[in-house]
């Protein structure tokens, strides 16, 4: 009965959260997300990150159209994913232009698996930007309800080495969609930061 109730309070909440970021008009989302692709080039830079993992928007979601086509300017290996609507998982591919795209599971634009080369998740990128209904200054994140991202972590995480390093999840909103706390389950996967269009979040 508990997880019952659980479960319609994240309902009810993905709902509020969606409604709030689809308000934000059309022109201001542009805006926004040009903004916060500046802010995470910034940091991308400033750790000498050369390989990062993105999402290609749908809706209302933040665009990271100009982070994209900046990791492509300066020589950096851009990453996008295609989701498997049989178990829910997701492969990577090495996106190198946007010709290399087609429209995938949900609507969603993702790698041609004949354009686009694909990567071992072993070779996971050293950066991983995540959309999201919602996000907390913890770390946590409401996702869309169909755990995507929460096994990608855990694929990824049985993926690697001893001595290979563990990527940074960094979650991608408007300031809009960050709140007081996100309702978290053990296995849901947890953003080491945040970026939005005032600034990129490091979560302590």
């Amino acid at each position: 009965m508990e997880s019952r109730k659980h479960e319609l309070d994240k309902a009810a909440f993905r709902k509020q959260m969606g409604k709030q970021r689809s308000g934000i008009t059309g022109e201001q989302r542009a805006l926004r997300s040009a903004e916060a692709c500046s802010h995470g080039a910034a940091w991308l830079e400033g750790r000498g990150i050369s390989s990062f993992m993105v999402y290609l928007a749908i809706r209302s979601e933040l665009d990271l159209t100009e982070l994209i086509e900046w990791g492509w300017r300066t020589g950096r290996q851009v990453v996008a994913p295609r989701c498997h609507e049989s178990d829910r998982s997701m492969t990577l591919y090495h996106l190198e232009s946007w010709s290399q795209l087609e429209q995938g599971a949900y609507g969603i634009m993702e790698p041609s698996r004949q354009l686009a080369r694909e990567i071992p998740l072993s070779d996971a990128p050293e950066a991983i930007f995540v959309p999201g209904l919602a996000f907390d200054r913890r770390g946590g994140r409401l996702g869309y309800g169909g755990g995507y991202y929460d096994r990608f972590a855990q694929a990824i995480a049985g993926q690697r080495e001893g001595n290979a390093v563990k990527p940074i999840w960094i979650g991608a909103a408007y300031e809009e969609q960050l709140t007081a706390a996100v309702p978290l389950e053990e296995h849901d996967a947890v953003m080491d930061g945040i970026v939005t269009e005032r600034q990129l979040y490091i979560i302590e």
